[in-house]
């Protein structure tokens, strides 16, 4: 039982890290590399923000990933749903520190 602990860790792990690498490349141009909005991504939220973080599950997240939001292409055609779940993974971690 606990490998299998220790093994689900280490394929959220590497499923964070290249969630951080997805999100650095596709995302961080309007969403900032910290979460925080840049110009082009004026009107999105800060994803940092903790009333974001209460309000969003990474299958909400996954889910306006793959199908977009307001001037935001949905990523259906550019990623595979492993990949829209990662990125998600990593913007929960851009939650405010506690």
């Amino acid at each position: 039982m606990r490998i299998v602990g220790i093994a689900a860790i280490l394929v959220l792990a590497i499923a964070a890290s290249d969630g951080k690498t997805l999100y650095d490349t596709k995302c961080s141009q309007c969403h900032g590399k910290d979460g925080i909005a840049k110009p082009p991504g004026k009107g999105s939220r800060n994803f940092n923000d903790f009333a974001f973080q209460s309000a969003s599950s990474v299958d909400s997240i996954a889910k306006i990933t793959t199908e977009g939001k307001g001037k935001m292409p949905g990523y259906r055609s550019k990623l595979s749903p492993e990949q829209i779940n990662a990125v998600a993974a990593h913007v929960k971690t851009l939650g405010p520190s506690k």
